[in-house]
């Protein structure tokens, strides 16, 4: 569950890097220019974003397909054109604690492009953490790593899905950079694909334990949980090995190194 907040808060834990969740979206709304420049202006090591494919093969930036939850308007982005989708306005911060209000005027509040992303990560020095939300073909997979590449910052970023086959097919492609796993150990995905393949954990932090974290950790692979907001619950989790925090609130207390 989300947190809105309107302030972050403040946590020593400099054993962690911490990951502002599709932005500082516990201040400003997600995925949007606006909660980008906001992390990317505090001592945030990365932000993360959801990437979506346009029908006319662009890439656009929103956790959900469907803009209903952030704009009121039954939108899919999958089945429309980049500019379309720039067109429709966002609530002002919120998601479904502002189901009620209108789209704001703001025109910072609006569905961004990929590269308005990288763009911000690139200026500000941070870590693209990029989640691979469609299950993208290997030809769109290396498209979005190229995008990431012409922004001069692949070899800061960080690939991240729930679908195993988009983790497969960036570790093809980026064979040296960190590719986690957003789905938790599973058949499909045991701790040996896992070891085997060199895709790290990006785990709900319920599926993380110590001997999870361990495993991976031996194995040269990052860990990370998500979404932790609570600073005690943060402060647990850095004691069992994780490295990287995903969180909506918490705010590193000294600069990301």
């Amino acid at each position: 569950m989300q947190v809105f907040a309107r302030q972050t808060v403040s946590a020593d834990i400099p054993q962690c890097r911490f990951v502002a969740h599709r932005g500082l979206s516990g201040v400003e709304t997600e995925n949007t220019c606006a909660a980008f420049l906001l992390a990317a202006q505090r001592g945030y090591w990365g932000i993360e974003t959801d990437v979506h494919g346009t029908t006319d093969g662009k890439f656009v930036i929103c956790h959900d397909a469907n803009l209903k939850r952030v704009s009121g308007v039954d939108f899919d982005v999958r089945r429309h054109t980049l500019g379309a989708a720039r067109k429709v306005a966002l609530r002002d911060f919120g998601g479904e604690e502002a189901a009620g209000s209108a789209a704001s005027s703001r025109s910072d509040l609006r569905v961004p492009e990929f590269r308005d992303y990288l763009s911000i990560c690139a200026k500000y020095g941070k870590h693209p953490v990029i989640e691979l939300k469609d299950p993208f073909s290997p030809a769109t997979l290396e498209k979005i790593v190229g995008e990431v590449r012409d922004h001069g910052i692949l070899d800061d970023a960080v690939f991240i899905s729930f679908l195993w086959k988009n983790c497969l097919g960036i570790r093809k492609l980026c064979p040296n950079l960190p590719v986690m796993n957003l789905d938790g150990l599973s058949d499909a995905a045991p701790l040996s694909a896992h070891l085997e393949h060199r895709i790290g954990a990006d785990f709900h932090y319920g599926k993380l334990d110590r001997e999870t974290v361990s495993a991976f950790r031996a194995a040269g692979l990052p860990v990370c949980a998500w979404t932790v907001d609570d600073p005690a619950l943060a402060r647990s989790l850095a004691d069992i090995g994780v490295e990287y925090l995903t969180t909506n609130v918490l705010e590193p207390a000294a600069p990301a190194s």
